[in-house]
């Protein structure tokens, strides 16, 4: 099969086009109406149900789960552009090429526009999860391509942006500011996480040039860049293991896909969303402090969840004494007493310079 030949429906199983898109209104719906979008969010807005080559449908899929792996309900296209979509029947040799030139456009999206959870260094230079999301879709590439010029050219842009997430987060660690030096660390965590495991999945043999330049980058103890990133993921490791997660009790509140001022920052630093989120009418605001309360019984140890309750009875008109209309019996009886009521009450400011300190309990490599 030729390149761009149309073919709507590539996959045996997965997600057809037009569900894919339903899928981004449904968790987005104002990406559809950003104004002078990115690329890969302008791609999401023109398409218009046409027929798809097996490539345009990888842009395609790339461009939705960039636009939407910052909100809670990501697309769920991972394994397609990761791994199924490299190896399908119909994939040609012509055809993995250009899949991963796009893996190595891909690699210059500005993601900024669609997630809350960037670092940025005070040289310009930001990280995000996204980087992870690149890393494995660029392994994949590299997998597909072992062995052949273009596997080289990946390894090097893989190796490129490890070595730049790598000189971003000395220069976080030179600042010294501690909330965004335990941010990168979870950052930094995440996406070499997301390449160690894909990696894994294309089975990568230990002798394979690529695993042995990034694979267990940020794994505590490594070896690799320094022993920084390993130190990173150490930090993350030991204070942010259990912030580390999609927010799933945030789901249901529908109000919260509204808007991209509601996409989740970085936990457990959650107070100045819970503000933003106070100023919706009482109804909105009493069905989110039903799902964070549900959030906080999924999710123990963490506490990025009684951060942002912290943050929406600063800021809610009235605090509890009106709140309380808006939310059951029990759930007020929760927020007045007992553990949680103690961790709200910790001022934003002495918390967040209590966790400032953490990072330098981690011993330097």
């Amino acid at each position: 099969m030729a390149v761009g030949q149309p073919r709507k429906w590539p996959l045996r199983r997965g997600i057809e086009p037009d569900n894919l898109l339903g899928l981004v209104r449904n968790t987005a719906p104002w990406l559809f109406a950003y104004p002078e979008p990115p690329f890969y969010i302008e791609r999401l807005q023109k398409y218009g149900g046409e027929e798809l080559g097996i490539v345009d449908y990888f842009v395609l899929c790339c461009c939705a789960h960039w636009a939407t792996c910052g909100t809670p309900v990501p697309t769920d296209v991972d394994n397609a552009i990761r791994g199924k979509l490299w190896e399908l029947d119909e994939t040609t040799p012509e055809a993995k090429l250009a899949m991963a030139e796009w893996t190595l456009k891909a690699a210059r999206w500005d993601y900024r526009p669609v997630t809350a959870r960037v670092v940025t260094a005070p040289s310009g230079q930001y990280v995000s999860m996204h980087e992870g999301t690149w890393f494995s879709v660029a392994v994949g590439a590299y997998a597909a391509h072992r062995g052949t010029a273009m596997g080289e050219r990946i390894m090097a842009a893989i190796v490129a942006e490890a070595q730049r997430e790598d000189k971003l987060w000395q220069e976080l660690v030179s600042a010294g500011e501690g909330l965004d030096i335990l941010r990168a660390s979870a950052l930094i965590a995440h996406n070499f996480g997301d390449l160690d495991r894909v990696a894994d999945m294309w089975r990568l043999a230990p002798d394979d040039p690529l695993r042995r330049a990034v694979y267990d980058a940020a794994k505590p103890g490594s070896p690799l860049f320094g022993g920084r990133l390993g130190w990173a993921g150490a930090i993350s490791q030991r204070f942010l293991a259990a912030e580390n997660h999609r927010y799933f009790a945030l789901r249901e509140p529908r109000f919260l896909r509204s808007s991209r001022d509601f996409l989740v920052p970085i936990g457990p630093f959650l107070d100045a969303w819970g503000m933003r989120v106070a100023r919706e009418p009482g109804e909105l605001v009493g069905e989110a402090v039903r799902a964070i309360l549900d959030g906080i019984a999924r999710t123990p140890g963490s506490v990025a969840y009684s951060r942002a309750l912290a943050g929406i009875l600063e800021a809610f008109p009235g605090g509890m004494s009106r709140l309380k209309q808006f939310i059951p019996s029990k759930d007020e009886r929760l927020l007045s007493a007992g553990t949680l009521r103690a961790q709200i009450s910790i001022p934003r400011e002495r918390f967040e310079a209590q966790w400032a300190r953490y990072w330098r309990q981690v011993p330097r490599p």
